[in-house]
Formats: C-alpha cells, sequence, structure tokens
C-alpha cells in the first residue's frame, strides 16, 4: 500500500531545485567543495553534492576512492594514496580517467575552493553512468568525484586513556576484495554497526582464517611482552598507507633500542589479552593505543610506551616532513 493518500505531485525542474535547497541536511555543514565531472566544475553549494543513480558506484559499488588529509595546507601521504587508487582501480579493470598530475591539480583545486587549510579530501573514481544491470560495459565514460569536507580527528582524551576495541562476528573480506579499496562497504558498515551496539570504540574483525584482520577503517597491531611490535601481514586486510608509514618510522626506535623488532605474522584473538599493547593505525586516527578489549585492561591497562613514541613521530613527520605532502597552500 502506497504511503500516499494520493499521487505524489510531479515537480518542475524549478520546483525540483527549490525542494533540494530546502532539504533539512544538518550533516552537510561539514561539506566544503566537491568536482563531478558530469558538472563538469567545482560547487560548493551543499545540495549541489550529488552523484547520478544510475552510476554504478550507487547501486553496485562499482568504484574506488581514497580518503586522506590536509593539514596545515599540506595533503599528507598524498602520493601514496593515489598509488593505491591507481592498484585498486587497475585490479577492477578501471581505467584511470585522469593522469596522477591532473588528479592532483584537481585536489589542490577543490580543497582551495573549500577554503579551509585543514580538512578531508576524498577522491571517488566510478564505473560512471549507464544503466542499472551489472554489465560494467554498458557505462561509457568513468566517473570522477572529489570531496573536501571539514575534518573531524579523535578528542585528544582518547589518546590519554586509550580505547576500547572488540572483536566483531562479522566476516572480514578475503584475499582479493580484502585488498581493493573498493566503494562496497557494507562488510565495514557491519562492523562499524557492531562497535556502536556493543559499546566499543571500534570493532576488529577476523580473517577466513580466523586471525585479526583489521577495523573499518583501521589497520591494527600489537606489541608482545618481549617489545615486539606485530601486524597482520597484508594477505587479509587492506594495507593502510598510515600504518605502512607507521612501520617505516619504527625502524628508528628499533635502531635505538625502544623496541625489539617489527614483524609482519598472523596474530591469534587470544594474543589481545597477552599483549603489553594494542595500537590502531589510521588516516584521521594516526596511532591510536587501544587499552581495553571489551572492557577488560590491556597489560596494565595504560597506555604505552611504544603507542606514544609511534603516534610523536606521525605528528612530527606531518607537520616537519615536505616529502611526505604535498603542497596546497605554499
Amino acid at each position: 500500500m502506497s504511503i500516499y493518500q494520493e499521487e505524489p505531485p510531479r515537480l518542475s525542474p524549478d520546483e525540483a531545485l527549490e525542494r533540494l535547497k530546502a532539504l533539512p541536511r544538518p550533516w552537510a555543514r561539514d561539506y566544503l567543495a566537491m568536482y563531478s565531472n558530469w558538472l563538469g566544475g567545482v560547487v560548493t553549494e551543499p545540495w549541489l553534492m550529488s552523484v547520478p543513480l544510475d552510476d554504478h558506484l550507487v547501486h553496485r559499488g562499482d568504484g574506488v576512492f581514497e580518503a586522506t588529509k590536509c593539514l596545515n595546507g599540506r595533503i599528507y601521504l598524498f602520493e601514496r594514496h593515489l598509488e593505491r587508487l591507481k592498484r585498486s582501480a587497475t585490479s577492477i579493470h578501471l581505467e584511470m580517467p585522469l593522469t596522477r598530475r591532473e588528479l592532483t591539480a584537481l585536489a589542490v583545486a577543490v580543497i582551495k575552493a573549500g577554503g579551509q587549510r585543514e580538512c578531508m579530501l576524498r577522491i571517488f573514481l566510478s564505473r560512471g553512468p549507464g544503466g542499472f544491470s551489472t554489465n560494467p560495459y554498458e557505462c561509457p565514460q568513468a566517473g570522477v568525484y572529489v570531496m573536501a569536507s571539514r575534518i573531524h580527528p579523535p578528542a585528544e582524551e582518547i589518546y590519554e586513556r586509550g580505547a576500547n576495541l572488540g572483536v566483531s562476528q562479522v566476516p572480514a573480506k578475503s584475499g582479493f576484495f580484502a585488498g581493493v579499496k573498493s566503494c562496497n562497504y557494507l562488510p565495514n558498515v557491519l562492523l562499524k554497526r557492531e562497535a556502536i551496539t556493543h559499546g566499543w570504540d571500534f570493532a576488529i574483525c577476523l580473517d577466513p582464517e580466523g586471525y585479526l584482520a583489521e577495523g573499518s577503517t583501521e589497520n591494527m597491531g600489537l606489541v608482545d611482552r618481549e617489545g615486539v611490535l606485530l601486524l597482520p601481514p597484508p594477505d587479509n586486510i587492506l594495507e593502510g598507507t598510515t600504518a605502512k608509514r607507521t612501520v617505516e618510522l619504527a625502524a628508528g626506535l628499533v635502531e635505538r633500542g625502544e623496541l625489539a623488532g617489527v614483524v609482519r605474522r598472523h596474530l591469534g584473538v587470544e594474543e589481545l589479552s597477552t599483549a603489553a599493547e594494542v595500537l590502531l593505525f589510521g588516516t584521521t586516527l594516526d596511532v591510536l593505543p587501544v587499552c581495553r578489549i571489551d572492557g577488560k585492561p590491556v597489560g596494565d591497562g595504560q597506555v604505552g610506551p611504544v603507542a606514544k613514541k609511534l603516534r610523536a613521530l606521525i605528528l612530527d613527520d606531518i607537520a616537519n616532513n615536505p616529502e611526505m605532502s604535498t603542497a596546497v597552500w605554499e
């Protein structure tokens, strides 16, 4: 039965535009600027920031994306994000519609249009509009969408007390699909839902063999009682740019004897309860300590020294290493 007592009105283009302008969208206050190749330009009005319904990105999740941050007018690890974007696009047989240079120029233009030196930047490459089947060949042209929005990093308080982590029942993506940063994020959504439902700050899923994998948007690792930083192998996870950069910076701690080593291997769930420290890595998180697993303390329940040192290294890298970032405003 229809929810309408009578037929819904047929709107003229002008009426539809007026209704779009008037729709209450409080979350859209964070939207700064967006480029769409279907519009052929940049818009700063949130009500214009949309994607065609028949874009296969919408109804099939057929697209790839990257999310990174601009801090103090520089996009951190941008070149590495573009490298992964290209790998993801190649994996799903999506030809890059723009060169790296063109994407960089586009990202800079969108951030400048948004007017904020600190923001989140997202680039979406889609199969494009073309119909509602699963056939990718019905799409004549790829979609390109670039979005700048306000950034909301975690409050400093969580770095001081440490996060509460839970182990999820949602199965991880496996093999090929785990390594593609596609726009099909249903497992990630269910992970986040489970975390919120249980009162956890974050949830970690298990790979098909039952080993620790990753969070909804975070990589994880732990420090064992011997002082070795352990991370899952990249087989069944999406290896993050922040996690990879942290591992590179951790080499300095190893050289100074402040860390016994860095090892990639399968991690069992039981190792969470015996770890000295548990860590999360992500674009907005940087390095975040975990001090509780479903409410039970990790180690002595306090933020550990490795987490503090690795976070300090990442923050210094962001602030003082121009080789790892791309300038928007010089």
